[in-house]
């Protein structure tokens, strides 16, 4: 009986390790310190506790509008704090990075994210469900071991058939 256990388990595992490789979970965080581009992002703005309803009923309202094509272009956010890093509770635009910011769904609206910042950018070809953790903690990893400060201004970006990206603004660029 514990033999037959051990198998199930085996097997249960193997398929996990195999899922998570082909969502990406193995795949290199690549970290640039760059400059930022110019971007505009139709959504609307959350502030409020992470576990909410109404958070997850703001992501739906924007993939029902990418689903109904009312907005064309990458699922995108901007956060203006860490959870993490205090209570639980988050700020964030929540949207959709878009070219074109004439016509948009009822109740939304665009912010732009200027250019010529100089940001810290990771990079990640994974899953939308893996991407953001393993980036995230790729950045801050960054930031200590290169005595970076990075500011409360977070920008994420996933694109279809490309990596994901974050960038976090730089306080004190390194000289």
């Amino acid at each position: 009986m514990t033999k037959k256990y051990l198998i199930i388990l085996a097997v249960v595992a193997g398929l996990g390790l195999v899922a998570y490789t082909y969502m990406g979970g193995f795949t290199n965080v690549k970290v640039t310190q760059t400059t930022s581009t110019q971007l505009f992002i139709a959504g609307k703005y959350y502030e409020g506790k992470t576990d909410a309803e109404a958070l997850g009923q703001v992501y739906q309202e924007v993939g029902k509008a990418v689903e109904q094509k009312q907005l064309t272009g990458d699922f995108a956010g901007i956060y203006y704090n860490n959870p993490s890093r205090d209570t639980k509770t988050i700020k964030a635009f929540i949207g959709v990075a878009v070219q074109d910011t004439t016509s948009l769904p009822a109740g939304f609206s665009v912010r732009v994210v200027p250019a010529g910042r100089p940001v810290l950018r990771g990079e990640l070809d994974a899953s939308i469900t893996i991407a953001p953790k393993r980036i995230y903690g790729a950045l801050f990893d960054y930031e200590e071991e290169h005595n970076l400060k990075l500011k409360e201004f977070y920008v994420e970006r996933f694109p279809e058939d490309q990596p994901a990206t974050i960038e976090v603004e730089i306080a004190q660029p390194q000289k």
